[in-house]
C-alpha cells in the first residue's frame, strides 16, 4: 500500500502541482501585466509537475502511515485534492513558494477533517483496503 501511496503521490502531486503553479504565475501576470502569458504557462507545467510530483511523493507515504491508513485511500483522494488545490490557491495569492507550503498544509488539514468526520464502523480494519 505505501508503494501505491507513493505513486498516487506523486501522480496527484505532478497534476495538482502544475495547476497551482500555473495559478501562482497568473496571478504575477496580472499583476506585472507580462504580455506573453502563454509562454511563462509552458514552463510553469512542466516545473509544478516537477516540484509537486518530488512533494507529492514525500508528503503522501507521511500522511499515510499517520491519517490516511484509518480511512483508506479511497476515501482520503477527494478530500486530499481538494485541499491542496484550495490551500495551493490561497498560498499563490502571496507567492509561488507560498503556494506549495499551504498546499502541503491544506492537503493535511483536508486529510485530518476528513479521517475526523469518517465514521467508526466505516474505517478499515487493517492495510489491505483502498
Amino acid at each position: 500500500m505505501l508503494t501505491l501511496t507513493i505513486l498516487l503521490g506523486t501522480l496527484g502531486g505532478a497534476v495538482l502541482g502544475a495547476a497551482i503553479l500555473s495559478f501562482a504565475n497568473f496571478i504575477d501576470w496580472l499583476r506585472a501585466g507580462v504580455s506573453s502569458y502563454v509562454e511563462l504557462w509552458r514552463a510553469d507545467v512542466w516545473l509544478g509537475c516537477l516540484y509537486g510530483g518530488l512533494f507529492g511523493a514525500l508528503v503522501a507515504p507521511v500522511a499515510y502511515l499517520t491519517l490516511i491508513h484509518k480511512i483508506g485511500l479511497r476515501k482520503a483522494l477527494l478530500p486530499a485534492a481538494t485541499g491542496t488545490l484550495i490551500g495551493g490557491f490561497v498560498g499563490a495569492l502571496v507567492g509561488p513558494m507560498y503556494a506549495a507550503l499551504v498546499g502541503i498544509a491544506g492537503f493535511f488539514i483536508a486529510v485530518k477533517r476528513a479521517v475526523d468526520n469518517a465514521p467508526r464502523q466505516d474505517r478499515p480494519s487493517g492495510d489491505s483496503h483502498l
